[in-house]
């Protein structure tokens, strides 16, 4: 339940700018959307697949200039979805349960939404705000002081949500291989 609020925020927190939350979690969608068919969760991935394509869609028109907004409600689902089925990959096999590939995969997929959500919130906390109060501190925000343009930001963070993404299918492949190296030595 904690891993659903958790994401399920991270994605809202993310939503502060035209195309950022819908690319993340198109990225995001992506990568879990290989690991279900690596692992041969077909209606998952067909969920996924279903998940990718509206986000897709969506973009067509967010970006800048945007003629529509995600707002809470999409970000919220968006959160959600995403969240459930981060379990339903890496935790349906029992076999699986509980290893270390069902905890570090999805945290690498997510670790942008997940490093901003938390960065923002303890930011929040320090300056003795309520964490859930908007402000201009997210890392889109960030990057925009530092002299990124909006769309320059929101390119480079889904850059990094793609480079951690891959990270998190590549794990998957490192878990295949430590198995049945360790299958070999018995």
């Amino acid at each position: 339940m904690l891993w659903i609020a958790l994401v399920t925020n991270a994605l809202n927190f993310i939503d502060n700018m035209d195309g950022l939350c819908a690319g993340v979690a198109t990225i995001a969608g992506v990568c879990f959307l290989a690991a279900a068919i690596i692992n041969g969760y077909w209606f998952i991935a067909a969920t996924l697949a279903l998940l990718v394509g509206s986000c897709l869609g969506f973009l067509a028109f967010n970006v800048p200039p945007a003629r529509i907004f995600m707002g809470d409600g999409g970000s919220l689902i968006l959160g959600f979805t995403l969240a459930f089925l981060t379990v339903r990959t890496t935790y349906y096999d029992p076999a699986r349960a509980g290893g270390w590939y069902g905890v570090f995969m999805p945290l690498a997929v997510l670790a942008v939404p997940l490093y901003d959500f938390l960065a923002v919130s303890l930011i929040r906390v320090r300056q003795g705000r309520s964490p859930f109060v908007g402000d201009q501190q997210h890392l889109s925000h960030r990057l925009v002081r530092r002299g990124f343009t909006k769309p320059a930001a929101v390119g480079l963070i889904c850059s990094l949500a793609a480079i951690t993404g891959i990270s998190g299918i590549v794990l998957e492949r490192s878990s295949r291989g430590r198995r049945s190296w360790s299958g070999c030595r018995s």
